[in-house]
Order: C-alpha cells, then sequence, then structure tokens
C-alpha cells in the first residue's frame, strides 16, 4: 500500500486536540483532468499533474480550553491556515497522517455547555491508497486481499527486523 510522505519540519496537529467528528466529515478528490472540445468527434482529455487534491469537509467540538488552544496555534503555528500540517484523517486505507492545509477561515458555534463547533474546508495533497498491483490483486480477490496483504506485511517486516536484529 503506497504510503503519503511527509515533508520533514512540517507544523503536525496537537496531539491534545481531537481529530475531526464523524458527522459532517467528507471528501472529494478535485479535478485533475482538462477537456478539450473538437469540431468532431470526441473531446480529448489528459491530466495536468499525477497527484490528486482533495477537498475534506471536517468538524470538531472542542471545550473552551481545546478551542483557545486550536485558535492560537491556527494562528501563530499555521500562519492563520496557509501553512501546509499533518493531520490524521480518515480515507479508504483507515485513519493515516495526510498533508493538509485550510482553504478558508473556519466557522464556529457556540454550543450549549461553553463548547465550541469548528467547522473548516482542508485541502489535502494525497491520501494512502492501494498500489496498481495491489489493485488488480483486490479486484480479483475481493477486499479480504486487502487485509490479509497488510498482515503479510507487517509479519514480513517484523520477520526482518528480527533477522537482522539476532
Amino acid at each position: 500500500m503506497s504510503d503519503v510522505t511527509l515533508p520533514v519540519g512540517i507544523p503536525v496537529w496537537p496531539d491534545t486536540l481531537p481529530l475531526p467528528r464523524i458527522e459532517g466529515y467528507g471528501l472529494a478528490p478535485q479535478s485533475n483532468a482538462v477537456r478539450t472540445d473538437i469540431d468532431a468527434g470526441a473531446a480529448r482529455m489528459r491530466l495536468r499533474s499525477t497527484s490528486t487534491l482533495y477537498r475534506v469537509r471536517a468538524e470538531w467540538r472542542f471545550s473552551q480550553e481545546a478551542f483557545a488552544v486550536f485558535d492560537a496555534w491556527w494562528m501563530h503555528v499555521l500562519n492563520q491556515g496557509v501553512l501546509w500540517f499533518a493531520l490524521p484523517l480518515a480515507g479508504g486505507l483507515g485513519v493515516q497522517a495526510v498533508q493538509s492545509r485550510f482553504i478558508a477561515p473556519w466557522d464556529t458555534e457556540l454550543l450549549p455547555g461553553n463548547r465550541w463547533q469548528v467547522k473548516a474546508q482542508l485541502e489535502v495533497q494525497e491520501f494512502p491508497r492501494l498500489t496498481a498491483d495491489e489493485t488488480q490483486v483486490a479486484a480479483v480477490l475481493g477486499p479480504d486481499a486487502i487485509a490479509l496483504g497488510e498482515r503479510l506485511h507487517t509479519w514480513l517486516n517484523q520477520s526482518m527486523a528480527a533477522a537482522d536484529y539476532w
């Protein structure tokens, strides 16, 4: 399975803050295709690049104190949200850290109990996905092949690490 390599030194989502809630969470790949209409016949299409940007809808619920940390982190560490940062997000292969940034400033609502609901649109550079070979295997053997492949990969890495140790 292809892993996403994050740049060294980018800010990381604080461990003290919760991850986005399931309610309101969603992701959508952004179009990477350029379409050229032709006078006669089918239009031509090509890709601008091989990478895919995703738009993610995220929502958090913070206590008063956690909201203060989030607001300050967004302002000072992310330079009002313009910097990329590492954030664990859910995708097809589970929750993994991906390179994210805010598309625009977030929006809040004060809830009963002095809690804050924060909604934001994020831009994500890549989500981890199956490789081309893994896709072919999963298409033939089904989704259970993914879990088996992951277990075999883990077992092999642990076995090799143990062999290198001894």
